[in-house]
């Protein structure tokens, strides 16, 4: 859905102080995925012929970064209000990026080559089944070594952790353990949770947050799934903990990767 255009200038607040706050940490993996991952599969090296594509770029952020770099540059998303935002936002900081309003899929108005796909932020707000249909229309539009470059967040258990104090404090005598015990502890508790909810509400946590704005928290495995059954191969896919957010709980449990909050990678068409 369109989140509008009193959203999209809090966005902007953020956007314009990025340097101080956690998009600093998004646009610093953003970078790192495209000089170490992105462009050595590409094996391309005139930045000015390499097609980067924001899709789902809202107000542009990673569009104008792609830009700053040297790259042929778009952004599309179909935010009418969040398109407007990112052409006047090119403007005042001179930078030569492109922004549609539509789908990537649209071939009336997207029909170029995509060397390198960004996807950031964009699979939380997908259910597995549209998940798939999406890898399958970026996977048409990618160029022969094109890449497609993503970042996640939050994961599936990030609930668990970092909702409530609560919730996450029976786990905590248990972050003692390795990590292959820990996660068996993870999701034995989430199965709880959701017999609770069930009982009480009639829905498990996901079928409560289906219709939520970050409606499919996934996981590392689970996404890994789904992209190579779209028929990708993955350079690299992680999880980690990006920037400070209730510092005390991310040291609790810092050891067990299933309490990581974001996830991201880079993958390729399967040959």
């Amino acid at each position: 859905y369109k989140y509008g255009s009193e959203y999209q200038n809090q966005q902007v607040k953020k956007y314009k102080n990025r340097a101080n706050n956690h998009w600093k940490y998004r646009l610093e993996i953003f970078n790192k995925l495209m000089n170490d991952f992105a462009l050595p599969l590409l094996q391309k090296t005139n930045k000015q012929e390499i097609s980067v594509v924001d899709i789902g770029c809202s107000m542009g952020t990673f569009a104008l970064e792609a830009a700053r770099m040297g790259f042929d540059s778009t952004g599309i998303d179909f935010d009418a209000d969040a398109i407007e935002i990112a052409k006047q936002l090119a403007k005042e900081e001179n930078v030569n990026a492109k922004f549609i309003c539509g789908d990537v899929s649209d071939s009336m108005k997207f029909n170029k080559k995509i060397d390198i796909a960004v996807c950031f932020d964009i699979f939380e707000h997908l259910h597995d089944d549209e998940l798939g249909a999406f890898f399958h229309t970026i996977k048409t539009k990618l160029s022969e070594n094109g890449v497609l470059l993503y970042h996640t967040f939050p994961t599936q258990y990030d609930y668990l952790f970092f909702k409530n104090k609560i919730i996450s404090f029976p786990l905590i005598p248990f972050s003692v353990f390795g990590k292959r015990f820990f996660e068996r502890i993870v999701k034995m508790y989430a199965a709880n949770i959701d017999f609770f909810l069930s009982m009480i509400k009639g829905k498990t946590y996901k079928e409560h947050i289906k219709k939520k704005s970050h409606c499919n928290p996934t996981t590392k495995e689970r996404l890994s799934d789904i992209l190579k059954r779209a028929g990708y191969e993955n350079k690299l896919i992680e999880v980690g903990q990006l920037y400070n957010f209730k510092k005390k709980t991310q040291n609790i449990f810092k050891k067990h990767p299933i309490s990581y909050r974001n996830l991201y990678g880079v993958a390729y068409i399967k040959k």
